[in-house]
């Protein structure tokens, strides 16, 4: 008792039980704290890689569809991330499948052997991940500008539109749809998703969305001005009587040669029975007669008792000089054609509408009014109309207006980086303050095309230039499917193809700033908005100077070039197209294009964001390009 009495009181050796003892709780701390950390992270690395792989099943889905091809995306993006025995798991299991709906579901599971934890029992851990991603898009403008030029017509095959799937501008109808499919399918029900369509060949038809403060009242058109001969009376009436002479004169010795100009006409007999018979006739010439003077019918009123004078004439017989006179008046009745102006011909020049003298032809006496009664109120209150004198004669004749524009003033340069301050017509965000800013109607039937920018004057009709007005545009809004399916079926093919005209309207019609900010600059809920431009065209620049486009006929007109030469037409339009894709982008617009059965040119691709060219060579492969557009524009998305 003694012996155990000490041990209990000694503090020797004491630390060495109390440390061995504490080891067994500090080891359960310690390994409690490796297994736990290599847990979470074999957890989080298990289920960064489920959801790396649904994210990469559902981009690679262009529709709602899921397939085993699908599948096998996942599942790689699973292993790259989680590659089997990773953290010494076992048991590994993953897998892939969708609800149905678009929506890609991965499940994933394994087992994580433990280290020191081991030695308390606890072998090792279950590992479990669960993970969906779907395509959801907020709110998205999205503006279509779509070629529809003569070759739209054509088919993308060699082998023709019977044999083939049908021409271009049918697969363009297609993949609009899909586009639309694509896009409606991936909506967030809170979100505002709208579009707008601009169908583009040498001109757009935008005019019905501008509003009627943007418009001008006055422009300068390729036409042509009446010129006439002068009134002969023009201070008379039709139907008045007016006296042309009274005086005496010689009368002819027959009534047939009045207003001859023959001295043998006046010459009267005065030998034997000829001579008795011609004073006879001198006596009885008292009469009144209708006598055509250059083609005009005077009435001439020889009055009583002519004197018959011998020996008057010289030359010839002596017998045969005798002359007869007498006092006559000569009277007209007036017609029109007497106290109006004629139709003489045509001056086809530059006109400028609402003034009386345009290019320095003025006739104020004319009937019925000229260039300065021309009124643009009519064209936009409704009527789509207005009157012109370009009819036949000069007269006043309807000419209307289907909606395509011509374009405010330019500046002319071959830099448009940056773009001019003064090219109003390259300025997305145009908001005009007066004429030489605003847009004007686009009259095709009261312009003509000359040879140069020289007056032509010509008694008919000029050709006129190349004229195509499309499909009216659409600015930005909601639109149901039927409504969108009825206005590309009814798209159709013609003209040709300028870029920049297109583009440039696509741009105003999307941008947050400009004429349609107030419609474009917020959405209802008040969330940013994504805008993109979607650029289609089957075919390479095309302008021919000769052309009525949005800036008049270039080879007379000149607001391009400054001189009408068509190549320096085709490099401009081409450098202003890169000015225009910029500036859209700078507004944080994202420019898509397809080239469609063309080479994508590198204007096609400059125009385009990083990354954002596309090029299709047959139908169902611009389809695809749609199809692959409108995933892209989609946010992709995981949701658990």
């Amino acid at each position: 008792m003694s012996f155990l009495h000490g041990l209990l009181h000694d503090k020797t050796a004491n630390t060495l039980a109390i440390a061995a003892a504490a080891m067994i709780p500090l080891m359960a701390m310690v390994g409690g704290g490796i297994d736990a950390s290599r847990y979470y992270m074999a957890s989080a690395r298990m289920q960064a890689a489920c959801d790396a792989g649904a994210l990469a099943a559902r981009r690679a889905m262009p529709t709602n569809a899921f397939t085993t091809e699908h599948r096998t995306i996942g599942l790689n993006f699973f292993d790259q991330n989680f590659n089997d025995g990773i953290f010494g798991v076992t048991n590994r299991v993953r897998n892939y499948t969708s609800s149905g709906n678009g929506v890609v579901v991965g499940t994933a599971s394994g087992k994580l052997p433990s280290t020191i934890m081991g030695a308390f029992g606890y072998t090792e851990f279950n590992l479990s991940a669960s993970c969906t991603a779907e395509v959801n898009i907020s709110n998205t403008d999205i503006m279509f500008v779509l070629d529809v030029t003569g070759s739209m017509a054509d088919c993308p095959a060699t082998s023709g539109c019977n044999s083939g799937p049908g021409s271009k501008i049918v697969a363009l109808r297609s993949a609009v749809m899909s586009f639309y499919d694509t896009v409606q399918a991936a909506t967030s029900p809170a979100a505002q998703v709208r579009y707008g369509i601009v169908p583009y060949a040498q001109q757009v038809n935008v005019g019905f969305s501008i509003p009627r403060a943007h418009l001008a009242n006055n422009h300068r058109y390729q036409s042509r001005v009446a010129r006439f001969t002068p009134a002969a009376f023009p201070n008379n009436n039709a139907g008045d009587v007016i006296v042309l002479s009274d005086q005496t004169e010689w009368l002819p010795r027959s009534t047939s040669n009045f207003n001859s100009s023959t001295t043998d006409h006046y010459r009267f007999r005065t030998d034997g029975s000829a001579g008795t018979t011609a004073q006879s006739v001198c006596a009885n010439y008292a009469n009144t007669y209708t006598v055509n003077v250059s083609g005009v019918n005077q009435s001439w009123q020889v009055f009583a008792t002519p004197q018959f004078v011998t020996n008057q004439w010289s030359g010839g017989d002596s017998w045969n000089r005798a002359g007869c006179r007498a006092r006559v008046r000569k009277t007209r009745t007036l017609t029109t054609t007497d106290v109006n102006p004629q139709f003489q011909d045509w001056l086809y020049c530059q006109v400028q509408t609402g003034i009386s003298n345009p290019c320095g032809v003025s006739n104020p006496a004319r009937s019925p009014a000229g260039w300065e009664a021309v009124n643009f109120s009519t064209v936009y209150s409704g009527s789509n109309t207005v009157s012109m004198p370009i009819g036949t004669n000069g007269a006043m004749t309807s000419v209307s207006w289907a909606g395509c524009v011509e374009e405010p003033e330019t500046v002319l340069t071959d830099n448009y980086s940056p773009i001019p301050a003064n090219a109003h017509d390259l300025n997305i965000n145009l908001v005009p303050t007066n004429d030489a800013q605003r847009w004007k109607p686009a009259l095709q039937n009261a312009v003509w095309r000359r040879a140069s920018d020289a007056n032509t004057v010509s008694t008919g009709d000029l050709n006129r230039g190349g004229f195509a007005c499309p499909r009216a545009a659409r600015k930005m809004g909601t639109i149901t499917r039927t409504d969108l399916q009825n206005y590309v079926n009814s798209l159709t093919a013609s003209g040709q193809t300028y870029h920049d005209i297109g583009m440039v309207w696509g741009a105003r019609f999307i941008s947050p700033r400009g004429i349609f900010a107030a419609e474009n600059s917020t959405a209802p809920n008040g969330d940013p908005i994504a805008r993109h431009i979607v650029f289609m065209t089957d075919g390479e620049q095309v302008n021919t100077n000769t052309n009525y486009s949005t800036h008049g006929v270039e080879i007379t007109d000149r607001r391009i070039t400054g001189d009408g030469n068509g190549t320096r037409e085709f490099n401009r339009r081409a450098a202003r197209l890169q000015a225009i894709c910029r500036a859209a982008q700078q507004e944080n617009i994202t420019v898509w294009v397809v080239a469609f059965g063309t080479t994508l040119t590198q204007n096609l691709i400059d125009c385009a964001s990083p990354g954002r060219a596309f090029q299709a060579n047959d139908n169902a492969t611009l389809n695809a390009r749609f199809q692959e557009i409108a995933q892209k524009i989609a946010a992709l998305r995981l949701t658990s």
